[in-house]
């Protein structure tokens, strides 16, 4: 039986093929020409260097090296970079350094311990070895299947598979039922590709709903749902949501900070009866005035906070004049004052100037007075009658004064209507139910109001020069219809801050240290553009190179000849096929062939050579045995197998 060579399955012209098909959909051809060039020129080129273990240590921990780089870089521009994506599309520039060592020395594969530290610790000599050819065009084809796929990408990839399997196949195996049988796996790998692909993209959007839905919750500019009624104790997280900025230096920002604002009350939540939202036109680019000119004199903050989806509630103050450096193509904002940006891209932060009065909601219209049936009785026994607008606020403040913060609720929330029960027995309960009670108390008393949720902006940090905004900050508020403008009105007893930072964990310093150390590391990355760093970049890039090309070129060289008569030594590289295939050859050779499926110690006793069964034994041990054989057997095989052919070689050669 006639068995392949190694230079029968090298991939010449599937790598370098396979390298430009990366090349073209990553959009890296300029990386992928040069790269092809020297994969290919190999084949051409019979001078090898003899590196030792040593140099191929080396070359992998620099690999190493450059792969932990390259994960930092993506980490800190992942703004720039989706992360996955591209550390595997530029992973096969990263390997291909180890490759084409390997591919110009005169060793064949690769040993696994050049890639994995835990083996070079082993006192025996590893065994396994990969040959990186084949890894590479892996890595390759891999990569280029991440990148937004046309329909020629999986005939391509099917196509150099095919013709890869072509070249290690076995000549035991008939080529069409080798190709009948490759042609029926793709195309049972295709009818699965696409019915997972389709189960993936279903179950992608029906859990892109549910997300939307929770976080709806809280940034759905149309409808909010609330925690009244809710049983137990409500659970606000310590998390850091944003920080802001303000130019003065001072604590001197609003002390809340408005997302969007409701006028039509339910039971559990409220909504908006009109979801039109009028577009901003910019005054420039990223730049939207909500006041007139000039906008100097205006003071302004900068806010931290990253939008990752492309629709979102911005969060801006009451007074807010301007916003500036918003990552947004469009901007929105409906009749009460609610701001959605639409179009956004990853940015760090935005920039807001304000005033000192209200300037967002247009004016109120009748629906800012409606109350829900269910309410009006008991909202009509405690509201007075004929009170002007500031005197029903002075009156709605006093009413709540003597009510409690807490965000635990009994079950009797539940039993009954939730929002009367806090008013009239309760009297205690966390923001949510203050703001809807204070909204509905004013509109029996003839005031117009809406329900606003948002954050209470009041936890200063002195060492940043900024106030950090949790989770637990969120807050929510009613707005009053006074005297010609919108005023707040917001009756949640002051020490709710106190109470919520009392309950925060012990170990939230700790946490606050690393994420502000963190923060102010990301801000001066921001800071900095590519071109502060990118000669730098280039020149120590092109060091590593000259370093690994010196030290290529001042190894010993080797020409490889391809005449003359192997010697023993050449059939030890790691991973060679066992030498007792030349005695099959050459007994094929004397007219003594194997039957197909003939079991080879069978066939030798048939031909009467029955004195090379001990060099099967040791020949079945190198190839099935999932131990091996050690080095010293496998030496003494191939002198066994050499002696016998020099003993029984035709007589003409002899």
């Amino acid at each position: 039986m006639k068995t392949n060579t190694d230079d029968d399955i090298k991939p010449q012209y599937l790598g370098s093929i396979a390298i430009l098909f990366w090349g073209y959909q990553c959009d890296l051809l300029w990386f992928a020409l040069p790269m092809a060039i020297i994969f290919e020129a190999r084949f051409y080129f019979n001078r090898r260097w003899a590196l030792t273990q040593k140099d191929f240590y080396q070359i992998a921990d620099l690999t190493s090296v450059g792969l932990l780089l390259l994960v930092v870089f993506l980490f800190i521009n992942r703004r720039e970079y989706h992360f996955i994506t591209t550390l595997i599309s530029w992973i096969p520039i990263l390997f291909y350094p180890l490759t084409m060592t390997i591919s110009y020395s005169t060793t064949r594969r690769m040993p696994l311990d050049v890639l994995f530290y835990s083996l070079r610790r082993q006192k025996e000599p590893v065994q396994q070895s990969w040959d990186m050819d084949y890894v590479l065009i892996g890595m390759c084809l891999l990569a280029a299947g991440l990148e937004p796929e046309g329909n020629y990408y999986f005939p391509v990839v099917a196509f150099l598979i095919l013709l890869l399997l072509l070249r290690l196949r076995s000549t035991r195996f008939n080529l069409q039922v080798f190709i009948l049988t490759f042609a029926l796996v793709v195309l049972g790998a295709s009818f699965a590709h696409t019915g997972m692909r389709g189960a993936h993209l279903a179950l992608k959007e029906k859990t892109e709903e549910w997300i939307a839905a929770w976080i709806a919750r809280r940034t759905n500019h149309l409808k909010t749902h609330t925690a009244l009624g809710q049983v137990g104790t409500l659970k606000l997280s310590d998390a850091i949501a944003f920080r802001i900025e303000p130019q003065s230096g001072r604590p001197d920002f609003p002390p809340l900070l408005r997302e969007a604002a409701y006028n039509s009350p339910g039971i559990t939540d409220w909504e908006v009866f009109s979801p039109n939202a009028d577009a901003v036109e910019p005054a420039d680019d990223f730049l939207w005035e909500f006041a007139p000119r000039p906008m100097q004199q205006y003071p302004q903050a900068k806010i931290y906070i990253e939008f990752d989806r492309k629709a979102a509630i911005i969060p801006v103050p009451d007074q807010l004049t301007e916003i500036y450096e918003l990552p947004a193509k469009h901007l929105k904002k409906s009749a009460y004052g609610t701001i959605q940006g639409l179009g956004l891209i990853p940015s760090p932060h935005y920039r807001v100037r304000y005033d000192t009065t209200g300037r967002l909601g247009a004016e109120p219209s009748s629906e800012d007075l409606i109350i829900p049936s269910a309410y009006r009785d008991y909202l009509a026994s405690i509201a007075p009658a004929d009170l002007s607008a500031p005197d029903a606020v002075k009156f709605v403040q006093s009413f709540f004064s003597e009510f409690r913060y807490t965000l635990y609720q009994s079950g009797h929330a539940v039993s009954e209507n939730p929002l009367i029960y806090f008013m009239d027995k309760r009297r205690a309960g966390h923001c949510e139910y203050f703001a809807s009670a204070t909204a509905l108390l004013l509109r029996s008393l003839g005031v117009p109001s809406r329900y606003v949720v948002g954050y209470a902006v009041v936890e200063w940090n002195a060492n940043l020069a900024m106030y950090t905004v949790r989770e637990r900050h969120a807050h929510a508020w009613a707005e009053a219809w006074v005297n010609g403008r919108w005023i707040t009105v917001d009756t949640t007893p002051a020490r709710w801050l106190g109470m919520e930072e009392n309950a925060a964990s012990f170990l939230q310093p700790l946490w606050d240290a690393i994420d502000n150390n963190q923060f102010l590391f990301l801000r001066w990355w921001n800071n900095q553009e590519l071109e502060d760093y990118e000669r730098e970049l280039f020149l120590f890039g092109l060091i590593l190179v000259g370093i690994l090309l010196w030290r290529v070129y001042r190894s010993e060289q080797v020409v490889i000849e391809t005449a003359g008569e192997e010697s023993v030594e050449s059939w030890l590289v790691p991973g060679r096929e066992s030498p007792f295939f030349r005695v099959e050859d050459h007994l094929a050779e004397l007219g003594y062939k194997r039957g197909r499926g003939e079991l080879m110690a069978n066939w030798l006793l048939r031909i009467d050579r029955a004195e090379l069964l001990p060099l099967l034994s040791s020949h079945n041990r190198w190839r099935f045995d999932p131990r091996g054989i050690s080095i010293e057997e496998r030496r003494q095989l191939a002198e066994q197998v050499q002696d016998w052919l020099r003993a029984n070689a035709p007589a003409a050669e002899t």
